[in-house]
């Protein structure tokens, strides 16, 4: 629970986390809000009072990409909890130099920010984004980035089709079978089933997707395949998960660059 009663009233309760800052945002003339995805507590909103002052202890110690050890005032009735404390655990100082990790990063943490609702969220989700900022701060990623971790993200909020089995039927799919995408009900069916309603889906498009949900280190991809799996995952984020598609074109963009 987030508080208890004391003398009749509700108290709010301290709680401990460690977290991610996905976004922030000012508020008022000397605060801020920090959106956070956390280990135990999922998605949650810190309103950090006074954390624009001079000498506010909050200066400097939560900042995009940090992971942090939180404490705050939890709100039973309020998405908005009250930052009590904040210590940076690591600050990844690497995306202040690479500009395209820095420019992935902010995609990733942008996705993860629009696909989630506040609250509890899958346990996954929060190592994966731990280890996806690792990965970035150490390694300058390409436009591959950028399908891969939608793929993973959409596969652990549960909005990923299998890709080796037609959802209706159960027909096997993992040869040679034409298959189709039903993005709008998370589907992948054999051409039988869909009656030509989909997305036609590449036998070579489902294969590098089983690949990377594998974690093998895939060679380039051929460029129409690669943006086949491009489109399939935008199109299932469109549908599910609030896609900013202006911010994904223009991450593609930044991560292609010469």
């Amino acid at each position: 629970r987030g508080s208890r009663r004391v003398g009749g009233h509700r108290r709010p309760m301290i709680l401990k986390d460690e977290a991610i800052a996905l976004r922030l945002h000012p508020y008022a003339n000397t605060s801020r809000i920090v959106i956070w995805l956390s280990r135990t507590h999922g998605k949650l909103a810190t309103l950090a009072k006074g954390s624009q002052r001079d000498r506010s202890p909050f200066l400097g110690q939560a900042d995009l990409f940090y992971t942090c050890e939180i404490l705050f005032y939890a709100r039973e009735t309020r998405h908005l909890h009250i930052l009590k404390d904040c210590a940076p655990r690591d600050i990844r100082p690497a995306f202040r130099a690479d500009w395209k990790a820095c420019a992935a990063a902010s995609y990733a943490a942008g996705l993860l920010d629009r696909a989630m609702p506040f609250g509890p969220a899958p346990a996954g989700l929060y190592e994966l984004l731990a280890a996806t900022l690792e990965q970035l701060a150490v390694r300058t990623p390409g436009p591959a980035f950028i399908p891969r971790f939608e793929l993973r993200v959409l596969h652990e909020l549960g909005l990923a089709p299998r890709w080796d089995v037609c959802s209706r039927c159960r027909a096997d799919l993992n040869g040679a079978a034409p298959a189709r995408l039903d993005a709008a009900h998370g589907a992948l069916q054999c051409e039988s089933c869909a009656a030509g309603r989909g997305r036609p889906v590449s036998p070579a498009g489902r294969q590098a997707i089983r690949g990377m949900l594998s974690g093998q280190l895939l060679p380039s991809l051929p460029e129409r395949v690669f943006r086949e799996v491009r489109d399939l995952m935008g199109g299932l984020l469109e549908h599910h998960a609030d896609l900013d598609g202006r911010s994904r074109e223009v991450a593609f963009r930044i991560l292609a660059a010469g």
